[in-house]
């Protein structure tokens, strides 16, 4: 009995003190250290790879804007020619009577106007000489238009064009505006993309492209301006036509419908940026809901301080990335690495990386 009650005296003085040692313990546990990251905006830049097809700066059907049969047409597919070179002549003797006879009837409208002038309104009325002006005038309008046409029946090139197809035949008649051949305006090459909607409602009706076109596999890259995109998606697939420009010299195989592959970086057009959040820097409740922890430093140290958790909406970006849709604000500083692994109210330290770069990502 004596042992017991010594025991348990001991016990009863010892106990208050291993209370304090243990809570001395706990007080002075070291301060994990945490990899740390300043909400930002960024551009939010999406890297995607697309099939391209090279295109031409126009491409039109050239015709003749009078009807008739084709005599000439010296012009071969797959054929470069200038700019006023012939493409093509109409058999020209249907023109060339149409001429002189409307001269013909010029002519005879022009006496008939001089000597009802020189008889005068005294002697003949007045009517009858402005009827004969009249006539003159549609005669003139009658002659011109043969003169045209005649000029009609030989068809130019209107540029530097590349001519892919013949569609008419020698000794072929045709009517007036009827596609004879189909030329390429080569002076600018264009690669044409078709972007799904997706991005337009990510990026915003006006996303800015930067892009570079390879040719062949494993070629150079060749850099691309944007030019245009069509505003309204295609009925299959939702998607729309965005046009670029090959800025450098290309080969000269390189025809239109020619295969392509375009590197693009995409971006929003409106300057308003996004808050980017590395994988790393999320942790989730039991809930499922997603949570950052915001850094919350001491009074008189910017290094020491406590981590509170708030809850964030997000939306995948690319990659192991993603968009924070709702969360703290901006120039908020939070966990960057590691956040699945800290707990709301955690004492931290920041992080300054080994090589000194101030515990950013």
């Amino acid at each position: 009995m004596r042992l017991s009650a010594a025991f348990v005296l001991c016990a009863l003085v010892l106990s208050p003190l291993s209370a304090a040692y243990g809570q001395d313990i706990r007080d002075e546990a070291p301060i994990r250290p945490a990899k740390l990251m300043v909400l930002e905006r960024s551009d939010d830049v999406m890297h995607r790879r697309f099939f391209g097809r090279v295109t031409a700066r126009n491409t039109v059907n050239l015709s003749f804007r009078a009807g008739g049969q084709i005599e000439e047409l010296p012009v071969r597919e797959g054929e470069f020619v200038r700019a006023g070179d012939v493409l093509g002549k109409l058999d020209p003797a249907p023109f060339e009577r149409a001429v002189r006879e409307t001269k013909a009837q010029l002519d005879q409208t022009e006496r008939q106007l001089k000597r009802l002038s020189e008889l005068g309104a005294g002697i003949v009325p007045q009517a009858d000489i402005d009827d004969a002006r009249t006539a003159r005038d549609v005669a003139q309008v009658g002659y011109d238009d043969a003169i045209d046409s005649l000029e009609d029946a030989t068809l130019v090139a209107p540029f530097d064009a590349l001519i892919s197809q013949r569609v008419a035949d020698r000794f072929a008649t045709i009517a007036a505006g009827e596609p004879i051949v189909r030329a390429h305006d080569m002076s600018e090459v264009q690669i044409e993309i078709k972007a799904p909607e997706i991005l337009f409602r990510k990026f915003g009706e006006q996303p800015v492209f930067s892009a570079n076109a390879q040719l062949s596999h494993d070629g150079p890259l060749y850099p691309l301006e944007f030019r245009e995109f069509t505003a309204e998606a295609t009925e299959v697939g939702q998607s729309y036509l965005v046009t670029f420009a090959v800025m450098a010299e290309t080969p000269d195989y390189l025809l239109p419908g020619s295969s392509a592959t375009v590197l693009t970086d995409i971006s929003r057009g409106d300057g308003n940026g996004v808050l980017i959040l590395p994988a790393s820097a999320l942790r989730f409740t039991p809930e499922g809901g997603a949570q950052v922890l915001v850094f919350q430093p001491d009074d008189g140290s910017e290094d020491i301080g406590t981590l509170q958790a708030h809850d964030v909406e997000i939306e995948p970006a690319d990659g192991t990335r993603f968009r924070m849709l709702k969360g703290p604000e901006v120039g908020a500083t939070i966990v960057a690495a590691g956040a699945s692994m800290l707990a709301d109210k955690a004492r931290v330290r920041r992080f300054e990386g080994l090589s000194g770069d101030g515990g950013q990502p």
